[in-house]
């Protein structure tokens, strides 16, 4: 696997022709279908070491046969195919030459205004879809959209769907309202077909009460329980749940600190003070733009449009670029998605978690790379987070 940064006036088929690959290959693994890229961006080079010509008749099913990998991996190592299908005389990858750093978990957000194509491009890098579909009000929990297609089309592909619970007040219940809270929750992840629940803003001291005995009941009802943490949240909100996912923003710093000083540091504090085994790190998905954010894959676009130059500094893995009409947006870098990685597979984390509809694909072939999606049926996962933790 390499990175390559562009330089000005470079071409693609030149781009392609240094590395061996096919021009195809670098823009399906890129988004890049049309034009070129812009100098500074930086592409993900993958080196297959099978490849195959798709011939009319063939289907996924039929090649997976026929060359012993699965359909998950067909799709997983060819983007392309999960939007437009298979292409009578277009070029496949039947293998890559990566090196894998071992099993990894990846956990999906869909949410509302998600479009299922979205979360159908996501499901070959995926364990767990997580339906942003809940917000809590006190002790009572109100749906916010109908997730009923996606957690269909989770289930279909044979992914854990969980359902995420936004709650608005930053304490937890305690007492009665702890106990009608917990059975709220129960109620509405049966209801909707789900095989848990990921519980946001457990930041607050007094969730691990709420969170014992929340999990004594789901385990009951074969259900797992996962809590959102940020770098501040107690421990006990990741010692009482099935598993977390901890976030870290870099853009909250009014100067972002370098990758050891930032990334490696929060990820390296998590896991000598908590279980990295079963958490989650939530990889960025948003590009800083001006005062607000936009997704990495609208900045790309962006930046390809108007032709503007990229940089990435090389401490803070942080890729930038100003444009004269939209000002000036800044995202991680490939290298930072790659060095991000690296570290986790050296503590020892779970898995990823990742926005399904603004991750670009190059981050999710690179995650698919580098820390191997592990492929559970529901009943083994839910037994082995149940009992786990």
């Amino acid at each position: 696997m390499r990175i390559h940064t562009v330089k000005r006036g470079e071409r693609i088929s030149e781009i392609s022709r240094e590395y061996g690959v096919s021009e195809e290959s670098v823009r399906n693994n890129n988004s890049l279908y049309e034009g070129e890229a812009i100098a500074g961006e930086q592409l993900l080079i993958l080196t297959p070491t099978r490849t195959y010509t798709v011939r009319r008749g063939d289907t996924p099913e039929r090649i997976s046969l026929r060359f012993g990998t699965s359909r998950r991996e067909l799709y997983s190592q060819n983007p392309r195919v999960c939007e437009c299908g298979l292409v009578p005389g277009s070029e496949i990858a039947l293998k890559y030459a990566e090196p894998i750093y071992g099993m990894g978990v990846a956990n999906g957000y869909f949410y509302r205004g998600c479009p299922i194509s979205a979360l159908k491009r996501a499901l070959p890098y995926l364990t767990y879809v997580t339906v942003a579909a809940a917000r809590c009000d006190g002790t009572d929990i109100h749906t916010t959209f109908d997730a009923r297609e996606a957690v269909s089309c989770a289930k279909d592909g044979e992914k854990i769907p969980l359902l995420r619970i936004y709650r608005e007040d930053s304490h937890a219940p305690q007492g009665e309202d702890g106990i009608r809270f917990c059975e709220a929750v129960i109620d509405v992840a049966s209801r909707g077909g789900y095989r848990g629940v990921v519980l946001s803003e457990c930041n607050d001291p007094g969730y691990a009460q709420l969170l014992v005995e929340l999990r004594r009941r789901m385990i009951g009802c074969d259900l797992i329980l996962i809590s959102e943490m940020s770098r501040s949240s107690p421990a006990s909100s990741n010692e009482y749940s099935d598993g977390s996912v901890l976030s870290y923003d870099k853009y909250a710093e009014d100067t972002p600190p370098s990758f050891s000083e930032g990334e490696r540091r929060v990820f390296s504090d998590f896991a000598y003070s908590a279980e990295s085994s079963k958490t989650f790190i939530s990889l960025p998905a948003l590009a800083k733009w001006g005062r607000g954010y936009c997704g990495i894959s609208e900045a790309l676009s962006t930046a390809r449009q108007y032709g503007c130059e990229i940089e990435t500094d090389s401490d803070t893995l942080l890729s930038s670029f100003r444009s004269a009409r939209r000002g000036e947006f800044i995202f991680s870098s490939l290298e930072n998605i790659k060095a991000t990685l690296d570290t986790l597979s050296e503590y020892g984390f779970m898995g990823v978690s990742f926005d399904i509809m603004r991750s670009p694909i190059s981050h999710l072939m690179m995650y698919g790379c580098l820390f191997r999606t592990a492929h559970h049926t529901v009943s083994r996962a839910i037994e082995g987070c149940s009992q786990g933790g």
